[in-house]
Protein backbone atom coordinates (compact mmCIF):
# COMPACT_ATOMS: atom_id res chain seq x y z
CA UNK A 1 0.00 0.00 0.00
CA UNK A 2 2.53 1.96 0.45
CA UNK A 3 4.17 1.92 -2.31
CA UNK A 4 1.37 2.36 -4.23
CA UNK A 5 0.86 5.43 -2.75
CA UNK A 6 4.04 6.90 -3.66
CA UNK A 7 3.16 5.57 -7.12
CA UNK A 8 0.14 7.57 -6.98
CA UNK A 9 1.60 10.62 -5.24
CA UNK A 10 3.79 10.87 -8.57
CA UNK A 11 1.12 10.41 -10.93
CA UNK A 12 -1.16 13.12 -8.97
CA UNK A 13 1.04 16.06 -8.80
CA UNK A 14 2.28 15.28 -12.21
CA UNK A 15 -1.21 15.00 -13.47
CA UNK A 16 -2.37 18.51 -11.73
CA UNK A 17 0.88 20.62 -12.82
CA UNK A 18 0.34 19.76 -16.71
CA UNK A 19 -3.32 20.56 -15.64
CA UNK A 20 -2.03 23.97 -13.85
CA UNK A 21 -0.01 24.79 -16.44
CA UNK A 22 -2.25 23.85 -19.70
CA UNK A 23 -4.78 26.28 -18.51
CA UNK A 24 -2.09 29.09 -18.16
CA UNK A 25 -1.06 28.27 -21.91
CA UNK A 26 -4.70 29.20 -22.23
CA UNK A 27 -4.46 32.37 -20.97
CA UNK A 28 -6.39 31.33 -17.45
CA UNK A 29 -3.75 32.75 -14.39
CA UNK A 30 -5.26 30.50 -11.74
CA UNK A 31 -3.39 27.87 -13.40
CA UNK A 32 -0.62 29.34 -11.84
CA UNK A 33 -2.35 28.33 -8.21
CA UNK A 34 -3.12 25.38 -9.19
CA UNK A 35 0.50 24.37 -10.03
CA UNK A 36 1.53 25.94 -6.81
CA UNK A 37 -0.66 24.15 -4.60
CA UNK A 38 -0.50 20.65 -6.22
CA UNK A 39 2.09 19.28 -4.10
CA UNK A 40 0.26 19.91 -1.12
CA UNK A 41 -3.36 18.58 -3.03
CA UNK A 42 -1.67 15.91 -4.31
CA UNK A 43 -0.96 15.05 -0.53
CA UNK A 44 -4.39 14.98 0.91
CA UNK A 45 -5.68 13.05 -2.34
CA UNK A 46 -3.40 10.25 -2.10
CA UNK A 47 -3.86 10.44 1.83
CA UNK A 48 -7.55 10.21 1.28
CA UNK A 49 -7.80 7.32 -1.07
CA UNK A 50 -5.04 5.57 0.35
CA UNK A 51 -5.67 5.24 3.82
CA UNK A 52 -2.70 7.03 5.31
CA UNK A 53 -4.71 9.64 7.03
CA UNK A 54 -2.53 11.89 8.84
CA UNK A 55 0.27 9.91 9.39
CA UNK A 56 3.67 11.63 9.09
CA UNK A 57 2.90 14.70 8.28
CA UNK A 58 6.07 16.28 10.95
CA UNK A 59 4.03 18.80 12.81
CA UNK A 60 5.79 19.02 15.65
CA UNK A 61 9.39 21.11 16.32
CA UNK A 62 11.67 18.17 17.38
CA UNK A 63 15.03 17.71 16.47
CA UNK A 64 17.72 20.23 17.11
CA UNK A 65 17.79 23.50 16.33
CA UNK A 66 20.73 23.44 14.25
CA UNK A 67 18.71 22.04 11.24
CA UNK A 68 15.99 24.21 11.23
CA UNK A 69 18.91 27.60 11.77
CA UNK A 70 19.74 25.59 8.76
CA UNK A 71 16.56 26.40 6.85
CA UNK A 72 16.37 29.93 8.01
CA UNK A 73 19.98 30.66 5.91
CA UNK A 74 20.21 28.17 3.30
CA UNK A 75 18.94 30.33 0.23
CA UNK A 76 19.98 33.98 1.83
CA UNK A 77 23.81 32.09 1.79
CA UNK A 78 23.61 30.89 -1.71
CA UNK A 79 21.98 33.52 -3.03
CA UNK A 80 24.33 36.29 -1.47
CA UNK A 81 27.32 34.63 -2.25
CA UNK A 82 26.39 34.15 -5.92
CA UNK A 83 25.31 38.14 -5.98
CA UNK A 84 28.70 38.71 -3.97
CA UNK A 85 31.14 36.61 -5.93
CA UNK A 86 29.27 38.32 -9.09
CA UNK A 87 29.85 42.04 -7.91
CA UNK A 88 33.53 40.99 -6.66
CA UNK A 89 34.48 39.98 -10.17
CA UNK A 90 32.49 42.83 -11.91
CA UNK A 91 30.05 40.56 -13.48
CA UNK A 92 26.88 42.31 -10.94
CA UNK A 93 26.27 45.73 -10.84
CA UNK A 94 23.43 47.04 -8.83
CA UNK A 95 21.28 50.13 -9.73
CA UNK A 96 22.13 53.51 -7.54
CA UNK A 97 18.83 53.84 -5.96
CA UNK A 98 19.19 50.01 -4.71
CA UNK A 99 19.82 49.77 -0.98
CA UNK A 100 20.01 47.17 2.05
CA UNK A 101 16.54 48.62 3.07
CA UNK A 102 14.68 48.78 0.11
CA UNK A 103 15.59 45.12 -0.57
CA UNK A 104 14.66 44.31 3.23
CA UNK A 105 11.31 46.10 2.57
CA UNK A 106 11.42 44.00 -0.71
CA UNK A 107 11.30 40.60 0.78
CA UNK A 108 9.23 41.61 3.74
CA UNK A 109 6.26 42.74 1.40
CA UNK A 110 6.72 39.10 -0.19
CA UNK A 111 7.05 36.76 2.86
CA UNK A 112 3.72 36.44 3.33
CA UNK A 113 3.03 35.65 -0.50
CA UNK A 114 5.87 33.63 0.32
CA UNK A 115 4.71 31.41 2.64
CA UNK A 116 1.24 30.35 1.55
CA UNK A 117 3.95 28.95 -1.91
CA UNK A 118 5.69 27.72 0.61
CA UNK A 119 3.50 25.23 2.54
CA UNK A 120 1.67 24.48 -0.79
CA UNK A 121 5.09 22.98 -1.69
CA UNK A 122 6.31 21.50 1.66
CA UNK A 123 3.41 20.01 3.08
CA UNK A 124 3.53 17.93 -0.41
CA UNK A 125 7.13 17.35 -0.61
CA UNK A 126 8.40 17.12 2.86
CA UNK A 127 5.42 16.70 4.70
CA UNK A 128 4.24 13.56 2.92
CA UNK A 129 6.13 12.33 -0.20
CA UNK A 130 9.79 11.95 1.61
CA UNK A 131 8.60 10.58 4.99
CA UNK A 132 6.36 8.00 2.19
CA UNK A 133 9.75 6.90 0.96
CA UNK A 134 11.71 6.24 4.42
CA UNK A 135 8.44 4.59 5.89
CA UNK A 136 8.87 2.57 2.31
CA UNK A 137 12.97 1.84 3.70
CA UNK A 138 13.80 4.02 0.90
CA UNK A 139 18.09 4.89 1.60
CA UNK A 140 17.84 8.81 2.18
CA UNK A 141 20.19 9.72 -0.68
CA UNK A 142 17.83 7.87 -2.96
CA UNK A 143 14.59 9.03 -1.28
CA UNK A 144 16.18 12.76 -2.17
CA UNK A 145 16.83 11.74 -5.68
CA UNK A 146 13.24 10.28 -5.93
CA UNK A 147 12.04 13.85 -4.58
CA UNK A 148 14.40 16.09 -6.67
CA UNK A 149 13.39 13.91 -10.15
CA UNK A 150 9.94 14.39 -9.02
CA UNK A 151 10.21 18.33 -8.30
CA UNK A 152 12.15 18.98 -12.17
CA UNK A 153 9.48 16.84 -14.25
CA UNK A 154 6.98 18.84 -11.98
CA UNK A 155 8.35 22.33 -12.95
CA UNK A 156 8.61 21.23 -16.47
CA UNK A 157 5.31 22.42 -17.23
CA UNK A 158 5.35 25.54 -15.62
CA UNK A 159 8.39 26.79 -17.29
CA UNK A 160 7.48 25.46 -20.54
CA UNK A 161 4.24 27.60 -20.41
CA UNK A 162 6.12 30.93 -18.65
CA UNK A 163 8.49 31.82 -22.03
CA UNK A 164 10.16 34.70 -19.72
CA UNK A 165 11.30 31.82 -16.96
CA UNK A 166 14.50 31.79 -18.09
CA UNK A 167 17.07 33.52 -20.68
CA UNK A 168 19.65 30.46 -21.36
CA UNK A 169 19.36 27.88 -24.22
CA UNK A 170 17.47 25.13 -22.74
CA UNK A 171 20.27 22.64 -23.48
CA UNK A 172 22.32 24.46 -20.95
CA UNK A 173 19.28 25.85 -18.75
CA UNK A 174 17.85 22.26 -18.20
CA UNK A 175 21.18 20.11 -16.49
CA UNK A 176 21.98 23.20 -14.29
CA UNK A 177 18.45 23.68 -13.13
CA UNK A 178 18.25 19.80 -12.43
CA UNK A 179 21.49 20.49 -10.28
CA UNK A 180 20.29 22.92 -8.33
CA UNK A 181 17.38 21.75 -7.65
CA UNK A 182 18.59 18.01 -6.80
CA UNK A 183 20.82 19.66 -4.39
CA UNK A 184 18.20 21.19 -2.66
CA UNK A 185 16.36 18.52 -2.21
CA UNK A 186 18.78 16.40 -0.41
CA UNK A 187 19.44 19.61 2.05
CA UNK A 188 15.73 19.59 3.00
CA UNK A 189 14.85 16.25 2.91
CA UNK A 190 17.77 15.66 5.18
CA UNK A 191 15.93 18.48 7.85
CA UNK A 192 12.87 16.49 7.05
CA UNK A 193 14.50 12.76 7.97
CA UNK A 194 16.92 14.00 10.77
CA UNK A 195 14.47 16.10 12.45
CA UNK A 196 11.03 14.17 11.73
CA UNK A 197 9.55 17.66 11.33
CA UNK A 198 8.20 19.56 8.05
CA UNK A 199 8.56 23.22 9.83
CA UNK A 200 12.97 23.72 8.73
CA UNK A 201 11.88 23.08 5.07
CA UNK A 202 8.95 25.37 5.34
CA UNK A 203 11.26 27.93 6.63
CA UNK A 204 13.67 27.09 3.96
CA UNK A 205 10.86 27.64 1.38
CA UNK A 206 9.77 30.57 2.74
CA UNK A 207 12.58 32.77 2.78
CA UNK A 208 13.56 31.43 -0.61
CA UNK A 209 10.40 32.94 -2.07
CA UNK A 210 10.69 36.34 -0.01
CA UNK A 211 14.44 37.07 -0.37
CA UNK A 212 14.42 35.57 -4.53
CA UNK A 213 11.69 37.63 -5.22
CA UNK A 214 13.42 40.91 -3.59
CA UNK A 215 16.64 40.17 -5.35
CA UNK A 216 14.61 39.28 -8.85
CA UNK A 217 12.40 41.89 -9.01
CA UNK A 218 12.73 44.19 -11.48
CA UNK A 219 14.91 47.58 -11.02
CA UNK A 220 17.27 45.67 -8.82
CA UNK A 221 20.33 45.16 -10.81
CA UNK A 222 22.23 47.42 -13.84
CA UNK A 223 23.98 44.65 -14.87
CA UNK A 224 23.57 40.83 -14.18
CA UNK A 225 25.88 37.75 -15.83
CA UNK A 226 22.89 35.62 -15.32
CA UNK A 227 24.48 32.10 -16.23
CA UNK A 228 26.93 32.17 -13.54
CA UNK A 229 26.12 34.72 -10.84
CA UNK A 230 22.25 34.88 -10.60
CA UNK A 231 19.86 34.21 -7.32
CA UNK A 232 18.82 31.07 -9.34
CA UNK A 233 19.11 27.49 -9.06
CA UNK A 234 20.27 27.47 -12.38
CA UNK A 235 23.19 29.97 -11.93
CA UNK A 236 26.74 27.83 -12.06
CA UNK A 237 27.80 29.95 -8.84
CA UNK A 238 24.32 29.07 -7.34
CA UNK A 239 24.17 25.79 -7.83
CA UNK A 240 27.82 24.75 -6.60
CA UNK A 241 27.24 26.54 -3.26
CA UNK A 242 23.89 24.51 -3.18
CA UNK A 243 26.03 21.20 -3.34
CA UNK A 244 28.43 22.01 -1.22
CA UNK A 245 25.76 22.63 1.38
CA UNK A 246 24.07 19.23 0.31
CA UNK A 247 27.82 17.61 0.74
CA UNK A 248 28.05 19.14 4.38
CA UNK A 249 24.54 18.15 5.19
CA UNK A 250 24.88 14.32 4.16
CA UNK A 251 28.61 14.75 6.15
CA UNK A 252 26.79 15.25 9.37
CA UNK A 253 27.00 11.87 11.28
CA UNK A 254 23.40 10.11 11.79
CA UNK A 255 22.22 8.97 15.39
CA UNK A 256 22.41 5.04 15.90
CA UNK A 257 19.37 3.44 14.47
CA UNK A 258 17.41 1.70 16.92
CA UNK A 259 17.04 -1.83 16.61
CA UNK A 260 14.66 -3.53 14.06
CA UNK A 261 10.70 -4.80 15.34
CA UNK A 262 9.84 -8.08 14.09
CA UNK A 263 6.77 -6.18 12.65
CA UNK A 264 9.33 -3.84 10.42
CA UNK A 265 8.61 -3.25 6.91
CA UNK A 266 9.92 -5.17 4.25
CA UNK A 267 13.10 -3.93 2.52
CA UNK A 268 12.88 -1.83 -0.75
CA UNK A 269 15.30 0.21 -3.26
CA UNK A 270 18.96 -0.84 -1.81
CA UNK A 271 18.32 -1.03 1.76
CA UNK A 272 20.61 -4.08 3.32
Amino acid sequence: MLIANAMRYVGAVLGLSLTGSGALIAGFEVGGLVVAASPLAAAIIVRAIGGDGLRGVGLGLTGTRGWYWLGFVLFPVAMSTAVGLGFLAGAVEFRPDVSTASLAASALAGLLPGVSLALGEEFGWRGYFTPLLEANRVRPLVNHAIVGATTVLWHVPFIAATPTYTDQPVWLFAPLFALGVMATSVTLGETRLRTKSVWPAVFASSINNAFGSALLSDGVFARMDTLWFAPRPEAIVTVAVFGAIAIGVCLVPRPPKPPPTPDALPPFLFMP
